[in-house]
This record gives C-alpha cells, sequence and structure tokens, in this order.
C-alpha cells in the first residue's frame, strides 16, 4: 500500500507492517491506524508514522536506550486488548520532543506506546503512580558524563 508522509514523501509499505490502536493516542482521536519506520537501521531512533495523516508522525526510541532501568511493570498485564500471551511479547516505545538543541530532545517516560508486533497492536498507556517524567532528557546523563571526564 502507498501511504504519504511529511518526512519521506510517498513510501509503500506492505499492508501487514500497519500497527493497530486499540485505544487513539492521547490528541488523536480519529487515529488509530500508524507503521513504524526505521529509516536507519540499528539506530535507537524509529518513526511512529500514522497511516491516514502525513502531518502526523512522532519520534521513537526504545527507552532502555537511554534509561536501561525503565519498566512498565504490572501494567502489562492489564492489556487484555493487545492479546498478548505473554507480557515478554510486549516491545516498548517512548515518544520523543526534539529539542531545538539535540541535548535538549526529551523522552515522554510517563505515557509509553506498547506493542504487540505479533498481532499488530498497539496503545499508548499512562503509568500512573509511577513518578515518571513527561520530559525526561535523554541525553543529560551522557553530556555530564563527557563534561565531567
Amino acid at each position: 500500500m502507498e501511504i504519504q508522509t511529511r518526512l519521506f514523501g510517498t513510501i509503500e509499505i506492505d499492508s501487514d507492517r500497519v500497527v493497530q490502536f486499540t485505544e487513539p493516542m492521547a490528541g488523536f482521536p480519529a487515529l488509530r491506524r500508524f507503521v513504524v519506520l526505521d529509516p536507519d537501521p540499528g539506530s535507537p531512533f524509529k518513526w511512529l508514522q500514522s497511516v491516514d495523516r502525513a502531518d502526523v508522525c512522532f519520534l521513537i526510541a526504545d527507552p532502555r536506550a537511554f534509561f536501561p532501568t525503565y519498566e512498565v511493570g504490572p501494567v502489562l498485564g492489564r492489556l487484555a486488548d493487545l492479546r498478548m500471551d505473554d507480557p515478554s511479547q510486549a516491545i516498548v516505545a517512548v515518544i520523543l520532543t526534539a529539542g531545538k538543541e539535540l541535548t535538549k530532545t526529551t523522552a515522554n517516560l510517563l505515557a509509553p506506546v506498547v506493542f504487540n508486533a505479533l498481532q499488530g497492536l498497539a496503545r499508548q498507556v499512562i503509568l500512573e503512580g509511577t513518578g515518571h517524567p513527561v520530559r525526561a532528557p535523554i541525553f543529560e546523563e551522557a553530556f555530564a558524563a563527557c563534561a565531567a571526564g
């Protein structure tokens, strides 16, 4: 199938790569179909592109690339709509917000996106009571270590 994107123009994707959100993402109630684009394999950064709106695209990453101890915890057991036989099937990504400077890029650790890649399903979840921030600087520790050393 062919889709329009703001960042990559018109691209061809296999329809089996379309991920159906079981609940809409915060702020996008009409959008449920997305595709994960990986233009730089090996990089922790990927793009979550709406299939239905070219202008809706999110920079995402595996949170453990920047926050090694990050966990979504027991919420995985409460996501029956993702039809996971085992919570270990979950793939977790966080939405990033790029700053004007690279060092200002942040991750939304409070509302990760959980994927069941085997079923082609996903859902954004809110990790209430965890204390996870909405804007966690992803490069803060790395740049502090470089400055100190």
